[in-house]
């Protein structure tokens, strides 16, 4: 028994000792048949609906039922297993009818030894049409879908989408297509290595699945790039609604492989009131989701027609920044930072600006994203610190600057994480002759606890050269405080949101408040940035913070106009 072939067969015949005759040939054939015998349609009809049938022997005439309506309700049933009439007497043409009619094999019962040859062959046969279909279903399946997330792909985004387009015609309803893109996801994978950002991408698939209804389309476009289908929609408002779940669902923190990693998105929606067109409406969404990262990211904006305009400056941008250090077109601005206590100058900050030839002054956040997605941000951010330190060792050396005062620079996530940071300001340093203390790397507090140990590693040793580090934006993301105390760091940043409303706002003034009290009792000192009016001067004042910036005092200057305010 112990090398018997299992076996699930279902007998249609009106004789038991019928039926039992048929499994002992079974048996004797290698089988070990589990059997189930019924005489009528309505049983059979009953039987098939249970699953897991290898085999179905039927006789051919019974009172009331034949092979033939056996056959009809084993079709109808769905069920691709053999079928073998067994009977007592059966011409030929009715043989050659039953064949037809999808019968795998007729045995005479007087010919039983025929049994087990042919279930042997028929269940082969069977075996190699479902090995088949499995295959072809697993060839269809990988066509059509995303190999890392098993949504799907963009062969099978483009198919849905002009069905939903064409159903839409019909029913009068709108598709609604969802451009989403990962904010910091390039940054998760350089600093966690792509199998971190490979797991990232399959933790958000689940998420977005989650979002929408069963039948909607998912599709991964591109490496963090994705695009939902909504159909059958009547309202841009549904499609906000499903927008701003995907924004909190994506915002919440990601566990991957013991590190809590966190980013957000930007998503566009374009409507098909707008195009009926598949790449149309796909590009509209896509020009709604780099507007959606223009205006502060993880946000979401539905399509406009001015957009097109939008993007084709984006376009002449990139193509003239790749040429902007070049033609001299990137200047320098510096907004001062004074001490609240003795209204002295304490230094500078240095912002980033481009004179564009067409388009006029252009402020960062206009360009660096383009920076960022060209790559430009390093070699840009090597020469901010070059240029700043250049000219802030000049103008201590002609005595325009206090020798204690420091020059502060903004140090982007793609140069702290890119390796070559700890080099450059060393370089720098030696190449200018320039006091390492005289200098202030300004780094956010997101971009150092993307990985705290290489973060740690990196700012010691820029410690160990004697440049001082503030954390910029304090408040604003992680606030991790068992990391800030591990960080090598010399001050805080309060960022200006809790500051322009200091004054009327209790909840401002609590956070700004107790900002300035953990870095006190930390030994770090305190800049608060956007100060613009007495009152927010004073109570910053009267709670012990120890420098400013803003337009209090001053905005950004460029160099003439911040060496004439100062002096």
């Amino acid at each position: 028994m112990e090398n018997q072939k299992k076996l699930k067969v279902l007998i249609v015949d009106d004789s038991e000792n019928d039926a039992l005759l048929l499994v002992r040939e079974l048996k004797k054939g290698g089988y070990d048949p589990s059997f189930h015998r019924v005489e009528s349609e309505s049983e059979l009809e009953s039987a098939l609906c249970e699953p897991g049938w290898e085999l179905v022997i039927t006789d051919h005439n019974m009172p009331g039922f034949s092979s033939r309506e056996a056959l009809e309700l084993v079709k109808k049933a769905n069920l691709d297993v053999p079928v073998i009439i067994v009977s007592g007497a059966i011409g030929e043409d009715v043989a050659v009818s039953a064949m037809k009619a999808g019968a795998h094999d007729y045995i005479m019962k007087d010919s039983l030894k025929r049994l087990v040859p042919a279930i042997n062959r028929e269940l082969r046969d069977a075996e190699t049409r479902r090995e088949k279909v499995q295959a072809e279903l697993a060839l269809s399946h990988m066509i059509y879908h995303d190999p890392l997330t098993n949504l799907a792909n963009r062969p099978q985004l483009h198919h849905h989408l002009q069905e939903a387009l064409q159903q839409s015609l019909e029913t009068k309803t709108l598709v609604a297509v969802l451009f989403v893109d990962l904010d910091r996801f390039k940054v998760i994978n350089d600093t966690f290595g792509h199998s971190a950002g490979d797991n990232l991408l399959q933790e958000v698939a689940a998420r977005l699945r989650r979002c929408v209804r069963y039948d909607d389309i998912i599709a991964r476009y591109g490496g963090d790039e994705f695009i939902l289908i909504l159909e059958n929609i009547l309202c841009e408002e549904e499609a906000g609604v499903v927008a701003e779940l995907i924004i909190k669902m994506i915002s919440e923190p990601f566990e991957i492989n013991g590190h809590e990693m966190f980013i957000g998105s930007s998503i566009g929606i374009a409507l098909s009131d707008v195009s009926t067109d598949v790449e149309t409406l796909i590009k509209s969404a896509d020009l709604a989701m780099y507007q959606a990262k223009s205006v502060g990211r993880n946000n979401y904006q539905f399509y406009s027609p001015d957009m097109d305009d939008l993007a084709e400056r984006r376009r002449q941008l990139e193509q003239s920044l790749h040429k902007a250090m070049s033609r001299d077109e990137l200047e320098l601005y510096f907004q001062p930072q004074l001490c609240l206590h003795t209204g002295q100058l304490r230094g500078a900050e240095v912002l980033l600006r481009w004179h564009h030839p067409e388009y006029g002054l252009i402020p960062p956040d206009s360009f660096i994203d383009l920076l960022e997605e060209t790559g430009l941000v390093i070699p840009v951010g090597d020469w901010v610190l070059r240029t700043a330190c250049t000219l802030w060792k000049s103008w201590q050396d002609r005595g325009l600057v206090p020798k204690e005062a420091i020059v502060s620079v903004n140090i982007s996530a793609y140069q702290f994480r890119g390796g070559g940071l700890v080099a450059s300001v060393e370089s720098v340093l030696r190449e200018v002759g320039f006091t390492p203390g005289s200098l202030d790397l300004e780094i956010t507090e997101g971009t150092l606890m993307e990985n705290t140990r290489i973060s740690q590693d990196v700012l010691h040793q820029l410690k160990r050269m004697g440049v001082k580090m503030s954390i910029d934006d304090f408040g604003t993301g992680y606030s991790s405080l068992s990391y800030l105390k591990r960080f090598p760091i010399d001050s805080l940043k309060i960022d200006k949101s809790f500051v322009l409303d200091i004054v009327d706002n209790p909840d401002d003034a609590v956070i700004a408040t107790a900002i300035i009290g953990l870095a006190h009792n930390l030994g770090l000192e305190v800049t608060a940035e956007g100060v613009e009016n007495t009152q927010a001067l004073e109570f910053l004042k009267e709670n012990g913070c120890d420098f400013y910036q803003g337009f209090y005092y001053s905005k950004p200057l460029p160099v003439e106009d911040f060496l004439e305010r100062i002096a």
